[in-house]
């Protein structure tokens, strides 16, 4: 797998999407959010097939839902500051990224904010 992302013949490694169709019940459904271009190696679809399991998938289509969301944010029904943990300048997104994956800090969310100094940023 590494070899064929290394030579961008695949999109992913497709890793958690195996984790999901090992983890999922029979006639389960997959939800699959975000984005996945490309090819993904080892899709075991035999598996799926034999569960009997349903994939839902495809990216947010954010624009259709930001202006309710933001109503509600700005009548204080939603507050992403409880999920928002870190405010970080662009240049620091390989350590966000790593803080992020580590499960370090308390870390559950960051915004990378391109102009933002070290000494701006909040934590």
């Amino acid at each position: 797998e590494t070899v064929l992302s290394n030579l961008k013949l695949e999109g992913s490694s497709g890793k958690a999407l195996r984790q999901c169709i090992a983890a999922v019940r029979r006639g389960g459904i997959v939800s699959v959010p975000g984005v996945y271009a490309g090819f993904i190696h080892g899709f075991l679809f035999g598996d799926a097939f034999d569960k009997g399991l349903t994939f839902k998938m495809g990216q947010t289509h954010v624009h259709a839902y930001l202006p309710d969301l933001l109503k509600l944010i700005e009548q204080g029904h939603l507050k992403p500051e409880e999920i928002v943990t870190h405010h970080m300048p662009l240049e620091e997104a390989a350590r966000g990224y790593e803080i992020f994956e580590k499960r370090q800090e308390d870390c559950r969310k960051i915004i990378l904010v391109p102009g933002m100094t070290s000494a701006q940023a909040t934590v």
